[in-house]
Parts: C-alpha cells; structure tokens; sequence
C-alpha cells in the first residue's frame, strides 16, 4: 500500500476526531454556565419564598400593631363617655367606637388570612429547600461528569494533535499535505473519501471505470474528478488502525 496514502487516511481520521473534540472542548464553558444558571434560579426560588415569609411577618406585626392602637382608642372613647354630659355627645362617642370595633375586626380578617398564608409559605420554603437541595446533588453530579469528559477530551486532544504532527512530518511527498490541508478547508474538513462502486462516498459523483480499478489498488494517490478528494478503497488496507 502507498505509505502517503495510508498516512493520509490516518490524518484524516485524526482530523475529524479533533474536530469532534474541539466542539466539545467549546461547548464545556456554556454547559458550565447553564448548570449554574439552573442553581441559582433554585436559589433564586427559595430566597423569594423566604422574602414572602419576612413581608407576611411584616404585616401580620403592622395589622397586630393596628388593632392595638385601635383597642386603645376604644377604651379612651369609653373613658371620655362616662364624662359627657349631653346625649349627642355620647352617641358620637358611640359612633366612634363602633366604627372602631368594625375597623377592627377587617383587620383580625385580614390578620387571619395572614396566618393562613403563612402556614402556605412554610410549605413552599420546605419545597423550596428541598428542590434546592435536589437540584445541588444532581448539578454536582452533572458537573463531575462534565468535568470528567472534558478532562478526557483535553487529554484526548493532546494526543491526537501530538500524533499528527507526527504524521505530518512522515509524509515524503512535500506537497501533498499542503494539497491535503487545502481540500480539507475547501470541503467540509474532509479530504480523503472511499471509494465504493465506482462512486466517491462524499460528493456521490461517479468514477471512470479504468480509475475506480487503479484506485482498489491503493498503491497511488488518485483524486476525485469532482469534489478532488484523495480516494482509496475501504477494503483493501494494511491495518484497521487506518480509518476511525
């Protein structure tokens, strides 16, 4: 078998997979991100969970305070009817303290609506604390992964590009990796295509008869006509290490 071809064919099956590797490698940050994302909007859930805790105590202890100030009136209104010495002025005062005790009991309404709501927010900070929770276990465990694959990838990477220059060093035919790399740019990073039935695998382009048998030899570098790939034929290779 030529020896450029088959390290072409190699080359090839290293330069997709860096390809794929890199692609990883550089959706790892944005993966990262969105774990942390998905963190904090469960925090996010049970800090505003908490935040309707604090403004329901808030008002429970404003509508307490309310009813207090109101209670206090009441009691002065009754103190100031044992002094009135007209009728009108003891039904006014009557008035006041009627319209006092109605004020009084909206607000224990409002009050107890309060409590009830507070019994619903305990509830919703347990469920939040408990999302929370859930939610850190399995970011931890994603993140492990994710930090795992991508340590495999870095390292991954580092020997397939390690084992190209290698390749690329190997090659005898000084411009046939230039040829090869231009290809590559130019056709969706592949350069090398086999050739099957007498058609180019890639581009589907048919290939003269006379060609496709000189190309199951693969002892020469030959081209596709159309999309100008290096061919050769899948089932005639040295060593299975030649295509990924």
């Amino acid at each position: 078998m030529n020896s450029d071809l088959k390290q072409l064919i190699r080359l090839q099956s290293i330069d997709l997979a860096i390809q794929e590797l890199r692609a990883r490698i550089d959706k790892f940050p944005g993966i990262s991100k969105a774990l942390d994302e998905k963190l904090r909007s469960a925090q996010a859930g049970l800090e505003t969970a908490k935040e309707k805790v604090k403004s329901n105590q808030a008002n429970r202890k404003k509508f307490e305070g309310e009813i207090n100030n109101t209670e206090s009136k009441i009691s002065k209104y009754r103190d100031q009817m044992m002094a009135v010495k007209t009728n009108d002025e003891y039904r006014a005062l009557q008035h006041e303290i009627e319209h006092a005790q109605k004020g009084i009991r909206k607000t224990e309404d409002d009050l107890l609506n309060l409590m009830m709501e507070a019994e619903s927010l305990q509830s919703e900070i347990k469920t939040a604390e408990v999302c929370l929770k859930e939610d850190q276990q399995r970011v931890n465990e994603e993140r492990k992964l994710l930090e795992e694959e991508n340590k495999r990838d870095l390292t991954g990477l580092e020997s397939y590009v390690k084992e190209r220059q290698e390749i690329a060093t190997s090659i005898s035919s000084d411009d046939l990796l230039p040829r090869y790399e231009r290809v590559r740019k130019h056709r969706g990073g592949i350069a090398v295509a086999a050739a099957r039935n007498e058609v180019c695998e890639i581009c589907k382009v048919r290939i003269r008869p006379q060609v496709f048998q000189e190309i199951l030899k693969n002892d020469q570098i030959i081209a596709c006509d159309a999309c100008q790939r290096i061919l050769y034929d899948p089932n005639n290779l040295d060593h299975p290490f030649e295509v990924a």
